[in-house]
């Protein structure tokens, strides 16, 4: 999941509504801000047959009472799809950039490969670039949603952040971001 997209699908939107609160009912998700930012303007009908794939996927499953939640294989889906939809409405509208750049680094050790790639996915996600190996930067405030992911995973130890204004050549920087 390297890019983001522009909005995301409604089977998407379901498994980041059941990442954020655990389970539902179909009549849960309209009142959910995602379904206001990324499914409004379509027909409510269409989540049964969205559900349906997921749960022929194995990604949810659903209780006698109707209730929908995440299987093991959904959860990593779900977390995804969430940081996808955060990245989403976080750049929306679109972000301006306050002429700081944003620069994180990380030293995750070999044994904890699986932290690593865990972070460089969410990063990449969220926009950020590669500046050099485990070196990223990023023109536009850093959302609070990112630091709670680094410290819930434990990951946080291994990184660091730096706000700078000063770097000593950033053309390239502001074409890559089409500052």
């Amino acid at each position: 999941m390297d890019k983001l997209q522009i909005r995301p699908s409604i089977p998407q939107t379901i498994l980041a509504i059941l990442y954020e609160t655990g389970s539902g009912v179909v009549k849960s998700f309209f009142p959910h801000p995602y379904y206001h930012d990324f499914c409004n303007h379509r027909s409510k009908k269409s989540f049964h047959p969205a559900i349906a794939r997921l749960k022929n996927a194995g990604l949810v499953q659903q209780k006698e009472n109707g209730i929908f939640y995440l299987t093991k294989k959904g959860e990593k889906e779900a977390f995804f799809a969430f940081i996808n939809a955060e990245a989403v409405r976080y750049k929306k509208p679109k972000l301006r950039w306050d002429g700081n750049w944003r620069i994180i680094f990380f030293d995750i050790p070999e044994k904890k490969r699986h932290l690593r790639d865990y972070l460089r996915s969410i990063i990449k996600t969220l926009g950020f670039k590669e500046f050099q190996k485990s070196t990223w930067i990023y023109p536009y405030k850093i959302p609070s949603f990112l630091q709670e992911i680094l410290t819930e995973e434990h990951i946080l130890p291994y990184t660091r952040f730096i706000t700078t204004k000063d770097i000593d050549y950033d053309e390239d920087l502001k074409k890559l971001f089409l500052l």
